[in-house]
């Protein structure tokens, strides 16, 4: 081989090698994929209802089934650039979403929960995208069941007033989100704006999320406010919404004790307000070794003029085993009463009855 023709062939190598570290090479030092899954099995004492095997957005389970990749870069300087993708998945079909067609449902999209870049420092965040609304995490933090998926504060939280803003799903996650995070020290404070992208209404469609925790020692106190404008370019007033809550959690050893208080109000599709209601948790968590007991008390209440039979009251227990730090064996039992004219509440149970819920499952996280 000729020195032209050796050349030509050492720089063809170092080219292969090059593309070749490229390609493996990720563009975030710490990439990983995360998950959850729940498989629970369930039943109620309402006579139309049958055995079900619940896998996704149902009442028997405890946690949503989801996967999802994050990862992270050290920037130096103390400044991390992050980013996180998060789907929903139905564990006891194979779906990869919990359906839905709309935008504002979660299963219109692929990466339903989660689908954002941050870049933070030791005193804060700021994040673009689709994210979990600071409003429900400071909430999360203070609910006597901790927000499980089905038949706790999440339930009531979702339900307690509602919009046909497309940019919130239920006020757990916002879309089109700019949020900045302080987090000096024990505080905790988180506000995100959606924006709406609502031609001919620059309000029309947004949203503001707020949610201030404070934790020291065994002690947390939160507060949070949503307000989600409507979708209506004329008037944007038209079924929007808004929510807020004050709530706290102290513990004592083995023992938990939450609680907190919560309003909702919205206005229908004339902008005149239809929607007040107003809910209370109460609980206490117990744990022993692997053992986990909690014993909670929800109730809502439609506080509209002149409305009788308002009230829904539920009562759930609960019971989880925790076989290692990411397998759980759980059971649970949750009562609904709910008046002919009471919110749903956090058993999401049927106007005008009193039912029990049933449900017993596993769930690992990975």
């Amino acid at each position: 081989m000729n020195k032209n023709k050796l050349t030509a062939a050492l720089k063809k190598k170092a080219l292969g090698a090059a593309i070749a570290v490229a390609v493996s090479t990720p563009a975030f030092a710490d990439v990983t994929m995360f998950g959850i899954v729940d498989i629970g099995i369930g039943m109620d004492s309402s006579d139309n209802d049958v055995l079900r095997v619940d896998g996704g957005e149902g009442r028997t389970i405890e946690l949503p089934s989801i996967w999802g990749i994050k990862g992270s870069e050290d920037l130096g300087g103390g400044l991390t650039a992050s980013f996180a993708l998060e789907s929903d998945l139905e564990a006891s079909t194979g779906g990869t979403n919990r359906g839905g067609s709309t935008l504002s449902d979660s299963g219109a999209r692929f990466w339903a929960r989660q689908a954002n870049i941050s870049l933070s420092n030791d005193m804060g965040s700021l994040t673009l995208g689709r994210i979990y609304s600071p409003a429900l995490l400071a909430i999360a933090g203070v609910d006597p069941r901790s927000f499980y998926e089905s038949q706790s504060g999440l339930v009531q939280y979702a339900t307690i007033s509602a919009t046909d803003n497309t940019n919130t799903h239920v006020d757990v996650f916002m879309a089109n989100a700019v949020q900045v995070k302080f987090t000096p020290g024990p505080l905790n404070v988180g506000i995100a704006y959606g924006a709406g992208e609502l031609a001919g209404d620059t309000g029309g469609n947004s949203n503001m999320h707020v949610g201030v925790t404070y934790s020291a020692e065994d002690l947390t106190v939160m507060a949070n406010y949503i307000k989600n404008k409507g979708n209506n370019a004329v008037n944007d007033s038209f079924n929007e919404n808004e929510k807020s809550a004050v709530g706290a959690k102290y513990t004592m050893g083995d023992i938990k004790l939450a609680g907190y208080y919560i309003k909702g109000e919205g206005n229908n599709a004339a902008g005149v307000q239809d929607t007040d209601n107003e809910g209370i948790a109460l609980g206490a968590t117990f744990m022993s070794g692997s053992n986990e007991f909690d014993i909670s008390y929800y109730q809502t209440t439609n506080e509209n003029t002149g409305v009788t039979d308002n009230e829904t009251d539920d009562i759930i227990l609960a019971y989880r085993n925790n076989l290692s730090d990411r397998t759980t064996l759980y059971a649970k039992l949750c009562n609904s009463d709910r008046g002919a004219n009471g919110p749903v509440g956090a058993c999401a149970g049927v106007s005008g009855e009193n039912e029990t819920f049933y449900g017993f499952g596993v769930f690992h996280k990975f």
